[in-house]
C-alpha cells in the first residue's frame, strides 16, 4: 500500500523552517569566532596636550548669560473656543543684559 504524500506546502515550509535555523547558528558561531575589526583613527591615539587652553577659557568668560525670569516661554495655549489674542513684540521680548562676572571661589567650595 502506497503511503500518502504529504503537501508540497508542508514540505517547503520544513525546508525553510531547517535552513533558517542552520543559518542562524551559523551566522552566530561566525560573530563569535571571527577576530573583531578594530580599525582606530590616528587621531584618537595621539597622545593629549597637558597645557590648559586660555583661548577657550576666555569664550566661556564673555559669554551671555541669562538671569532665570529674563526668558519668557514664546509658546502661548490657546484653547479651542477661547479668542486668539496677539503679543507684540516689545511686550514679548525683554532685552537682555550680559555679565561677565565671574564669583569668586568661597571657603564651603575650596578642598582641603
Amino acid at each position: 500500500m502506497k503511503k500518502p504524500r504529504a503537501p508540497r506546502l508542508v514540505t517547503v515550509a520544513v525546508f525553510t523552517t531547517i535552513t533558517i535555523v542552520f543559518w542562524v547558528f551559523l551566522t552566530l558561531y561566525s560573530i563569535l569566532t571571527g577576530k573583531p575589526d578594530l580599525k582606530i583613527e590616528e587621531k584618537l591615539l595621539e597622545p593629549i596636550n597637558p597645557e590648559l587652553d586660555t583661548k577657550a577659557l576666555d569664550q566661556i568668560e564673555a559669554r551671555v548669560f541669562y538671569d532665570e525670569g529674563a526668558v519668557i516661554n514664546p509658546l502661548v495655549v490657546v484653547s479651542p473656543g477661547a479668542s486668539r489674542t496677539t503679543v507684540t513684540e516689545e511686550e514679548e521680548t525683554p532685552t537682555p543684559t550680559p555679565t561677565t562676572e565671574i564669583p569668586e571661589a568661597t571657603d564651603e567650595a575650596t578642598l582641603e
